[in-house]
């Protein structure tokens, strides 16, 4: 039995999985050629040559997984593909088994769903319409900060949360009563840790006014 026959189950199931856009090569490095090849969308099969080139010298063993990176596919279209050493049992490499991902039937739904989660001609908000919508106000700004932040809700810190409240202090959004309470409901905090938030942050404040009215 080849040494490499027992990677065969491993290559049928990846292929298996992700059928009909998944092709696994397993390729013969002392042969330099594919010995299997399961769901053969590139319309290779076993005995082609790899043209690997490895049977003459030794393979970087350090590196056991190459990728993922992009090559064409049989018809140019794009394809991700991520490789792995394999070994016998001296730990000599004896093949590697690829993993080819033809994402291009996938191109036209991720172009749709690009388009609908961020038009190209969305506008703003009509100002008129949410001018004292304080609360709309409020998620839009939270959104902004987490975008130019580049965090989400879970990955504030306390520093950064009060960077958020001072911001939305700054621009007058805690005029109504209930928005300090939409604010802790956002970003998943207690009344009472928003409220002290705040306060830090205009003591600050005041405290930073102060300094610079010192001749």
């Amino acid at each position: 039995m080849h040494t490499l026959s027992q990677y065969k189950p491993i290559a049928d199931a990846v292929a298996a999985l992700f059928h009909p856009s998944v092709e696994v090569v397993i390729h013969d490095i002392a042969t330099d050629s594919v010995y299997y090849i399961a769901n053969p969308i590139s319309g290779r099969k076993p005995g082609d040559i790899s043209l690997l080139g490895l049977e003459n010298q030794d393979p970087n063993l350090e590196q056991t997984v190459m990728g993922p990176y992009e090559k064409a596919g049989e018809k140019g279209q794009r394809v991700r593909a991520v490789t792995a050493v394999l070994k016998d049992n001296k730990g000599t490499a004896i093949g590697l088994i690829c993993i080819n991902l033809d994402y291009s039937s996938y191109e036209p739904a991720l172009e749709l769903l690009e388009n609908l989660i961020r038009p190209p001609q969305t506008k703003q908000h009509p100002r008129i319409l949410f001018q004292n919508d304080w609360r709309d106000q409020i998620k839009l700004e939270i959104r902004a900060f987490l975008e130019k932040n580049r965090k989400t809700l879970e990955s504030l810190t306390p520093d950064s949360r009060k960077a958020l409240m001072a911001g939305l202090d700054k621009k007058g959004l805690f005029f109504a009563k209930k928005s300090i309470d939409q604010v802790a409901a956002i970003i998943g905090v207690s009344r009472a840790t928003a409220y002290k938030d705040l306060k830090t942050v205009r003591e600050t404040t005041t405290v930073l006014k102060k300094k610079k009215r010192r001749p």
